[in-house]
């Protein structure tokens, strides 16, 4: 499914659950363009964060720590495959 498909399919989903008036169509365009700028935002922070950790992670001489950064390493990459799960 296409990323516009994605986004218009969930929007479509939302608005017939709330929304009873019709047409819809002026909406989900525009709606559906947020809902995508909304998940790249969520993919760029985590992204960021992963880089940070891996790189707190290179010169962390404290064992603790290293183990700590590792537990954030991994939340942050099954975070990004949640996130691109079902997407594609």
């Amino acid at each position: 499914m296409t990323r516009q498909g994605w986004a218009e399919r969930k929007v479509n989903t939302a608005c017939n659950k709330f929304i009873n008036t019709y047409p819809i169509k002026p909406w989900t365009h525009y709606a559906a363009q947020t809902l995508l700028a909304e998940h790249r935002r969520a993919v760029r922070v985590v992204k960021r964060h992963l880089d940070i950790y891996q790189r707190q992670r290179e010169v962390e001489k404290d064992e603790r720590k290293r183990d700590l950064l590792a537990g954030s390493i991994l939340a942050c990459v099954d975070l990004l495959e949640s996130l691109q799960r079902g997407r594609e």
